[in-house]
């Protein structure tokens, strides 16, 4: 988890330099579509709206079990599951002014923010688990297996907030960048589950611990995204974005109750007798906001225009 931290943060920071960004300021041979004469505030609305799933451990190990210890005398393995759920976000994106630069050269520099956004969600989790038993006789012969499922479903709103760094494509033999690009964000969010829905899990609390992950919970997530500018003003960013960091509280009761436990830095979420990586995958959708003109527009002189008023 340290190696994946570092070079998430790594590829964050050093990404293509001297690159254009989504600011609507730029000219129009940064954006697809047709010529808009408009003209752009440097912030806007930004909706996502996408899909949510809990990434598993890889490896589910055999455990040996006695009658002493755990009720049962044999063998069991805990395997966790992932199911599909939803997401929705809204709330606003803003370019900085000045964007920030580290200079490496004479030549080059690095654009350190391309812009920040937030906003206030939520995400509708499911999962599950499964537990398989072998039972044995005390001379250590299989007697018979016994399969156990649990579902459980949560849903939490949230805040976030995020820092953004934007990477362009450039063909060598091209001189102009392409109207795509890689989204490379950092943030936080707070959630708070407001929603529950467990199956009883009372069947096996001898065979592993069960802890639950108690609603308010803090993470530092990472997102990644391709992007596009249909238009001047439109950006379209399909992503992913998943936590890295996080601090929570757990308990040995899915109401709330039982012994309490505070883990820092651990970003998957304790439900039953596992941890949950959870994982959004989405279409962020941005939308320029439009300045109000302040008396007549003056529009915008072509050269036809200029040879006009030229008298030519």
């Amino acid at each position: 988890m340290k190696w994946t931290v570092f070079l998430i943060i790594l590829s964050f920071g050093l990404t293509a330099t001297a690159q254009k960004s989504l600011n609507p300021r730029n000219s129009k041979k940064m954006f697809g579509g047709a010529q808009s004469f408009k003209d752009y505030r440097l912030s806007g609305i930004q909706f996502q709206l996408g899909g949510t799933t809990m990434m598993n451990r890889l490896n589910n190990p055999q455990n040996d079990a006695d009658l002493a210890s755990n009720g049962f005398r044999g063998d069991y393995t805990i395997d966790p599951k992932s199911k599909i759920g939803v997401y929705a976000e809204i709330g606003m994106f803003h370019f900085p002014k000045k964007f920030p630069k580290l200079k490496i050269s004479d030549k080059k520099s690095i654009v350190l923010i391309s812009y920040v956004d937030w906003g206030f969600g939520f995400k509708y989790f499911r999962g599950a688990e499964n537990i398989s038993k072998n039972y044995n006789d005390i001379g250590g012969n299989f007697l018979y297996n016994e399969e156990e499922d649990y579902n459980f479903t949560n849903g939490n709103v949230y805040g976030r907030f995020s820092i953004h760094k934007n990477q362009y494509f450039k063909p060598k033999k091209r001189k102009k960048k392409l109207n795509f690009f890689l989204d490379h964000s950092l943030g936080f969010n707070i959630d708070y589950r407001l929603l529950t829905s467990s199956d009883d899990y009372a069947g096996t609390p001898n065979i592993a611990e069960e802890r639950y992950y108690k609603p308010l919970h803090v993470q530092m997530h990472y997102g990644l995204g391709f992007g596009f500018s249909p238009r001047r003003g439109m950006f379209i960013i399909p992503g992913v974005r998943l936590p890295i960091l996080g601090y929570q509280s757990t308990v040995t009761g899915s109401d709330g109750s039982g012994k309490g436990e505070t883990a820092f830095g651990k970003p998957s979420m304790h439900w039953f007798s596992s941890r949950h990586w959870p994982l959004l995958f989405n279409v962020k959708f941005m939308f320029s906001l439009v300045k109000k003109p302040k008396g007549c527009a003056t529009g915008i002189t072509n050269d036809q225009d200029k040879n006009t008023q030229r008298g030519q």
